[in-house]
């Protein structure tokens, strides 16, 4: 649960038999992850925060009930100063393209949002 920079995957089983899958990643530890995810299952304005929130809402507007299965797939590194590639984000949009999940598409050709910390313009120690 402490593990740094890791792809997760979260398996949605409904009561009447559907299967769901969704991928993500966690850049700090997945327990502060999971928990974020979970408060958007729940929080009434966080229902589009991802596809998988976007999911149990839909299920439990129509009254499904559903069991979330949790597990990491991979870990790697993360984005580092001077890097031209992320490779956390790298691996999140290989197991989107190989398997078939809930993600968007959109994801795949979405740039890495831990770049920018690394550029003289975002970093608040430089004067």
């Amino acid at each position: 649960c402490l593990t740094t920079s890791s792809i997760y995957q979260a398996d949605v089983l409904t009561e009447d038999g559907g299967s769901h899958t969704y991928f993500g990643l966690a850049e700090k530890d997945f327990e502060t992850r999971w928990s974020n995810r979970r408060r958007s299952f729940g929080t009434e304005g966080c229902e589009g925060e991802t596809e998988l929130s976007k999911l149990i809402w839909e299920l439990g507007s129509g009254s499904i009930q559903c069991e979330i299965g949790w597990r990491a797939v991979a870990g790697c590194g993360s984005c580092r100063p001077g890097s031209e590639r992320c490779n956390l984000c790298l691996a999140e949009k290989l197991f989107i393209l190989r398997n078939p999940c809930i993600d968007e598409r959109a994801e795949v050709v979405s740039k890495c949002g831990r770049r920018g910390g690394f550029l003289l313009k975002f970093n608040k120690s430089s004067v």
